[in-house]
């Protein structure tokens, strides 16, 4: 059949060559190569440029590690021995009681002062009684709690740590100082004559962090030290911010009170929640 040559101009389109087709793909194709190409190698620069800066921080790390050895070794040479074992067997005369004990067994709590003391880095200056054993003056009893306890510590997994040392009720409260001074307990601590147990103490610091009033505890007045008159007990405790009051009855009995208003000489009966 026949067009008509008007509709055939209409429909008409020009032919583009394949060959200029392929040429703009590839150039294409080329620039995005090419920014590609730009991008990896800008970004091998950039994690050279940190892998260099952790190497020389890693070093600085390593020449202060190795500066720190260097003053350990001083110092265990000044004050200490450098040739201890952990499998040193160690005589400790505390408070008359002498204890042998492993060296490991006392040193198994890194970062304490019990581990920092019979290191063997301060053996020089720790004293000693009359036949060479190390001396401690504090209670035996308490001491050699501590120690049966770092012993059932040395065998026990992490996941079923040992109970705490105990003694009898009249010494718990010197053995909750020694672990204290030794850097074994993160147990709330009362400076208390009355509260001598550690269970009554962490009671009292759970009720104040209920109130919200958290913090160390400071003694302000012990009326066997400051004396047993209204005069002495404001002096002391007058202008002092949250206080509790701890009494202890001629029968034994004991009891106490918290006041979140400090206490003033002219207002005796201050209010509390």
């Amino acid at each position: 059949p026949t067009m008509n040559k008007s509709k055939m101009k209409n429909i008409s389109t020009k032919a583009v060559p394949a060959t200029a087709v392929t040429s703009v793909t590839m150039d294409g194709l080329n620039k995005v190569n090419n920014n590609l190409k730009t991008t990896l190698e800008e970004s091998d620069r950039d994690r050279a440029i940190q892998i260099n800066k952790l190497e020389e921080k890693e070093n600085q790390l390593l020449d202060r590690l190795s500066k720190l050895d260097d003053e350990k070794h001083k110092t265990a040479s000044a004050n200490g021995k450098d040739d201890v074992s952990d499998d040193d067997f160690i005589e400790i005369n505390a408070g008359g009681k002498v204890i042998a004990v492993k060296r490991a067994t006392l040193t198994q709590l890194r970062g304490s002062r019990l581990e920092a003391m019979f290191s063997g880095r301060w053996d020089k200056k720790l004293d000693r009684d009359s036949n060479g054993r190390l001396f401690l003056d504090v209670n035996g009893d308490c001491f050699q709690a501590i120690v049966d306890y770092m012993n059932e510590l040395a065998i026990s997994s992490e996941d079923d740590p040992p109970m705490p040392p105990t003694v009898d009720d009249e010494l718990q409260h010197i053995l909750v100082h020694q672990m204290q001074l030794f850097g074994l307990s993160d147990d709330p601590q009362i400076d208390s004559n009355i509260i001598t147990k550690q269970s009554d103490a962490t009671i009292l610091h759970n009720w104040l962090e209920e109130d919200e009033s958290v913090g160390e505890m400071e003694l302000l007045y012990r009326s066997s030290r400051d004396g047993q008159s209204n005069s002495a007990f404001h002096s002391k405790c007058d202008n002092k911010g949250p206080t509790i009051v701890i009494i202890e009855t001629a029968e034994g009995g004991v009891i106490g009170g918290y006041t979140n208003t400090a206490w003033k000489s002219n207002d005796i009966s201050a209010s509390a929640h």
